[in-house]
């Protein structure tokens, strides 16, 4: 084994034992990475809210739907606490209400609708767009540079400016957790959840240089369309609809290889403008 896949075992390691909260009471309780420096990036946030979330699941049920609201900055290396309230227990969906605290303060806010599938309608919008490569086809990254996480990915970056200067896609890129996990849903809809984050720049589409700094996140809906597997690859495809009012929006999906949606989001930043 390499000193690089060591180090990326390793960092799988820890991101698990995140997403394994201890049960005391009526809560759940956490801890956050401190590899993020004072404030832990939104999707780490979510992926441990909606593993809360799911400790609570209805038996035979998984995550298909989710709403929250982001309250306060989470504070890395620190405790997090979830509490976790039925708003409606019905016959084929239920829904939960959860709010994540550090220091007795609620830092975020998600409601979450858990349902099983059924037959019905199968139909998906498009699929893999013809100037994306599949993963196998795309360079392995340099990691000389950053330290080793524990996603695999491969960055394609912004589809082409249109004439007017909109893109199809602000930001595209494949991701998987390279170690075969078990088929527990909840675990995969936690990964998962925190890919629906994973957007880059994507929400600045005239300014898609440099870094996220002014682009905090305020709210974010995402839904989990189909069963799957964040141990596959999977293509995250991003779009901004809007900036505006000081605030943008951007939506998009993840597909698998064949291009079938297997999650979709929306999310609303506030934007703050880039000066020299």
């Amino acid at each position: 084994m390499t000193d690089r896949v060591a180090q990326q075992q390793a960092a799988i390691d820890e991101l698990l034992d995140l997403l394994r909260q201890e049960q005391r009471g009526d809560t759940w309780v956490g801890r956050t990475p401190d590899w993020y420096g004072p404030v832990v990036f939104g999707g780490i946030g979510l992926a441990l809210t909606i593993s809360a979330a799911c400790g609570d699941a209805p038996v035979g049920s998984r995550l298909h739907s989710l709403h929250a609201h982001f309250l306060r900055p989470v504070q890395g290396g620190q405790e997090i606490v979830f509490r976790s309230e039925v708003v409606k227990a019905g016959r084929a969906f239920n829904l939960h209400r959860v709010t994540a605290l550090q220091h007795a303060k609620p830092v975020i806010t998600m409601s979450c609708s858990f349902t099983t599938d059924t037959d019905g309608y199968v139909y998906d919008l498009s699929g893999i767009p013809t100037d994306v490569s599949l993963p196998g086809d795309l360079p392995e990254p340099d990691d000389t540079l950053d330290e080793v996480g524990p996603w695999d990915e491969r960055w394609l970056g912004p589809s082409r400016p249109r004439p007017d200067g909109t893109r199809e896609a602000t930001h595209r890129h494949w991701f998987r957790l390279p170690r075969t996990l078990d088929d527990d849903p909840h675990l995969h809809t936690a990964l998962l959840g925190y890919a629906t984050d994973w957007t880059g720049l994507g929400g600045r589409p005239l300014h898609l240089e440099g870094d996220t700094t002014g682009m905090i996140s305020l709210d974010h809906a995402a839904w989990f369309h189909r069963a799957a597997r964040a141990d596959h690859w999977l293509l995250q495809d991003v779009q901004s609809l809007v900036n505006a009012g000081g605030r943008g929006t951007l939506r998009g999906v993840i597909r698998n290889p064949q291009g079938l949606i297997v999650a979709s989001m929306v999310q609303e930043m506030l934007l703050r403008p880039i000066t020299p």
